[in-house]
């Protein structure tokens, strides 16, 4: 491991868990950038930089998944080495509700309630989702369909009780 102005750098091994790639963090690394369940970070392979999420590992180390473009950028494949440099990404992941949505949510408080407490990377693919809409039909039907779709995912949990 080498530190340098907060990006930390590594070698690891890929493997294959199903279809996707990924490596096990080095406890040092871990710890450097902290433990918690989700660690936000930058990660640069061979000059190619993507925004990615340390998730926790088996044994528990810290796994991180690699992408196709990442995979390419280091030219490797599962079993083949590849030098990872990290950084923790301070940058919200957030991305700001347009107007037509947060209309929509003002409109209806039932739907305000369930999108505030659906998980930050399902805002934002329905968010995405939204703003993919090239017609404005498209987008007022898709906000529709995806607030109706919130509402019904939190009636859904709401009957559960949280494992202890």
């Amino acid at each position: 491991m080498r530190r340098s102005a907060k990006i930390l750098t590594f070698s690891a091994t890929l493997y294959k868990i199903g279809i996707n790639r990924c490596v096990d963090v080095p406890e040092e690394i871990s710890s450097a950038l902290g433990r918690g369940r989700r660690v936000p970070v930058v990660v640069t392979v061979n000059g190619r930089s993507v925004r990615a999420t340390l998730l926790p590992g088996s044994g528990g180390a810290q796994r991180l998944f690699i992408n196709s473009e990442l995979r390419r950028a280091a030219g490797a494949d599962a079993g083949q080495r590849i030098w990872i440099a990290l950084r923790l990404d301070r940058a919200s992941r957030e991305i700001p509700i347009p107007s037509d949505v947060a209309a929509a949510l003002r409109r209806a408080t039932q739907a305000k309630r369930a999108f505030a407490r659906i998980t930050p990377p399902l805002r934002r693919e329905f968010l995405r989702w939204v703003l993919a809409a090239r017609a404005p039909e498209t987008r007022a039907r898709r906000i529709a369909r995806g607030l109706k779709n919130i509402i019904a995912r939190a009636r859904r949990k709401q009957g559960r009780s949280k494992p202890r």
